[in-house]
């Protein structure tokens, strides 16, 4: 016993016997700092009676003391997840040296096969990565490779964008308003999710993969139906009926859909449908077309002395403008689409996007937008609540034209904008931190129940805020059509402006008795009409 001294200097000797360390101080002038230097020379040596020691150095005992525990050549550790193994060479390069590398290398796969290691190593790699006293990744599992995610994709409805063309003398003025179908048309499909890639830890154990995420279909049972299609691994959705197609709050649906391949005259009576109205022609002097939904009149003529167009809910196309004689009326909770309008009245809750030009009409709208570059507005008066944008107003005959633009508050709506990007950076945050956890609940959710659930709860609250964010964006969407106004309301005039002008914005008045044909914008600070 005591013979094997494997470090001695003036002060002290470190003896090895065993599977444990013993120290004598032989003299006074030693210290714990230098002690803790040495000893780094002796890999295997694990100091833990710190108390003792410090004592024996400080008083010169001569006793032969315990100093510390052996640890083995090589340390291995095995991770909890068991899918990553590491050792430690617990010995000095030259030591290391003297046993020989191959003999190492024995002894470590040696240890491995002890403690069950079977997969997820290569021998070349671990010899090209000892080093003396390091961690070295020996083995490596093999994480489960979740299926891909259902792929959904649903019928896209094209946004209501006017398209002007000239052929020859005669101006188009061409939109698609009502997306219609038939019974039986496609509507969306889903391609299955797919299974999985299972794992293996490195003690060979299988780790189920889970299989793709599934995605639900939003839609109306009643009038769209799915069909699964084996041989793709894919399922379609189909109108059950013919209508017209609707998202909204991301379910899908086909709407009653009324078409009158003629004319709206005495042959059809009054039209008043809960629904969407399809008009292949146009509708005569005196008669209604009264709807919940879209409305579009396709004639080439358009309307003239109508009673009443009236779309409860949705947007109206009038192909072929309005000559209205003095007696139609528009009315509208969305938007209107029409190639010119004269002697009418137009009351909209959107916008209104005139092709051409407007005579003697009496327009409300939240924006009032002639499409054409060469557009005019003549007579009558237009009330609009954010902006006015025609080519001319007025004309050499000095009919008078009023235009009020209402105006808003550009601070409040300022408010409100920044209030919905704060929250959409908010929820977009949330929405990060969901996929993150949704990523590491799928890699242990196909073995366990508990997480299995956590992860449904997950993708429950996951698919909340994603409704959400899309619901700020439409409201970022339309506090952005106020900001882009110049001040706090504007009227844009690309060409020029005739005299008996009148326009107003807020309570400001401004009454132009000067011919000006150049490009102006009129705006309000808050207290006064400003120009452009």
């Amino acid at each position: 016993m005591f013979e094997d001294i494997v470090f001695s200097n003036d002060y002290i000797d470190i003896i090895d016997d065993d599977n444990q360390f013993y120290i004598k101080v032989k003299q006074h002038g030693y210290s714990m700092n230098k002690l803790d230097e040495d000893v780094k020379k002796l890999p295997r040596l694990k100091v833990n009676q710190f108390v003792a020691i410090q004592s024996a150095i400080k008083t010169g005992s001569s006793k032969v003391l315990l100093l510390g525990n052996k640890k083995p050549l090589i340390d291995l550790e095995i991770s909890k997840d068991r899918l990553e193994a590491s050792i430690i060479i617990n010995a000095t390069k030259e030591q290391i040296d003297i046993l020989g590398i191959q003999e190492l290398m024995q002894q470590v796969l040696d240890i491995m096969k002890q403690a069950g290691i079977v997969f997820g190593f290569d021998i070349k790699d671990i010899l090209n990565h000892i080093r003396p006293m390091e961690k070295i990744v020996v083995a490596r599992g093999l994480l489960p490779i979740k299926g891909q995610d259902a792929i959904v994709t649903y019928y896209k409805i094209e946004e209501a964008k006017p398209e002007i063309h000239q052929n020859g003398d005669v101006n188009h003025y061409e939109l698609n308003l009502i997306n219609k179908v038939h019974r039986g048309d496609w509507l969306g499909e889903r391609i299955e999710p797919k299974d999985g890639v299972d794992g293996k830890t490195i003690l060979g154990d299988p780790i189920p993969a889970l299989k793709g995420n599934q995605e639900a279909f939003k839609y109306d049972k009643k009038t769209v139906t799915e069909s699964y299609d084996p041989e793709q691994d894919k399922t379609v959705l189909l109108a059950s009926t013919t209508g017209a197609v609707i998202i909204e709050n991301d379910i899908i649906s086909v709407c009653n859909y009324l078409e009158i391949e003629g004319k709206v005259s005495f042959k059809t009576g009054n039209v008043d449908f809960d629904g969407f109205v399809d008009i292949r022609d146009v509708v005569e002097d005196n008669f209604s077309v009264l709807a919940n939904q879209d409305i579009q009149i396709m004639g080439d003529m358009g309307i003239g002395g109508v009673n009443q167009i009236e779309s409860k809910e949705g947007s109206i196309y009038i192909r072929g403008g309005i000559a209205g004689k003095g007696k139609a009326k528009i009315i509208c909770e969305g938007d209107l689409y029409t190639k010119f309008a004269t002697d009418c009245d137009i009351e909209c809750g959107g916008t209104v996007h005139i092709g051409f030009y407007a005579i003697n009409a009496n327009i409300k709208a939240k924006e009032v937008i002639f499409d054409s570059f060469n557009s005019k507005v003549i007579g009558g008066s237009i009330e609009a609540q954010i902006r006015v944008q025609v080519g001319t107003v007025g004309n050499k005959m000095d009919t008078p034209t009023f235009i009020h633009v209402l105006g808003f508050t550009r601070d409040k709506v300022k408010e409100e904008y920044d209030f919905i990007n704060v929250t959409i950076e908010r929820v977009k945050e949330k929405i990060n931190l969901l996929k993150q956890k949704k990523a590491l609940l799928e890699m242990v959710a196909a073995s366990d129940m508990d997480k299995r659930k956590e992860l449904d709860k997950v993708n429950e609250e996951f698919g909340y805020f994603k409704k959400n964010l899309k619901m700020l964006y439409t409201s970022q969407k339309k506090t952005i059509s106020y900001l882009r106004a110049k001040g706090e309301g504007e009227v844009v005039i690309t060409h020029g402006i005739y005299s008996k002008v009148q326009i107003k914005i807020k309570d400001d008045v401004l009454w132009h008795m000067e011919v000006d044909l150049s490009p102006v914008t009129y705006y309000t600070d808050g207290r006064n009409i400003l120009k452009a």
